[in-house]
């Protein structure tokens, strides 16, 4: 059985974009003082990665949730390492701590929110839909003579 994917689930691609153009933007000094100052990139870094690990489980299914998280979290250590290459970007370990942190708890939290849902809703679905499937076909045994009675055939 395939699962469909949320329709929220395709805002990935959007918000991937807004990250790429984000980190291009921070390459050339192009970002402004207000986004740097005052641990607010600390934010910014929980808030985006935690939001491309939530829509990146939501897209890949919950299934993958544990790959997706792992994936993320190796190419998010590999970004902010890459950054000592840089002149105007700068490798910080609280960075990476924001990534990885955002990267878990939304990774968990699509997890959580995209799991199967079967308890009492869907055994009072079955109940109310049982008598709506039409009955079993009859087989071949169904049309054997029932061998467990003697046959009693009456004298005439």
């Amino acid at each position: 059985m395939t699962t469909r994917r949320p329709r929220w689930a395709w805002l990935l691609f959007p918000h991937l974009s807004f990250i790429v153009a984000a980190s291009v933007l921070a390459a050339n000094r192009r970002l402004p003082p207000m986004a740097l100052d005052g641990g607010l990139d600390k934010v910014g870094h929980f808030l985006l990665l935690g939001g491309l690990s939530f829509l990146a489980v939501g897209f890949f299914h919950r299934a993958r949730w544990l790959r997706v998280v792992l994936v993320l979290g190796v190419l998010s250590a590999l970004e902010e390492a890459s950054q000592a290459w840089f002149p105007a970007r700068t490798v910080d370990a609280a960075d990476l701590a924001a990534n990885l942190l955002g990267i878990a708890l939304g990774g968990a939290a699509a997890a959580y929110l995209t799991r199967r849902r079967a308890g009492y809703a869907a055994g009072a679905i079955a109940q109310t839909t049982r008598h709506n499937f039409p009955p079993p076909p009859i087989t071949r045994a169904d049309d054997q003579p029932d061998t467990r009675r003697p046959v009693v055939r009456s004298r005439d």
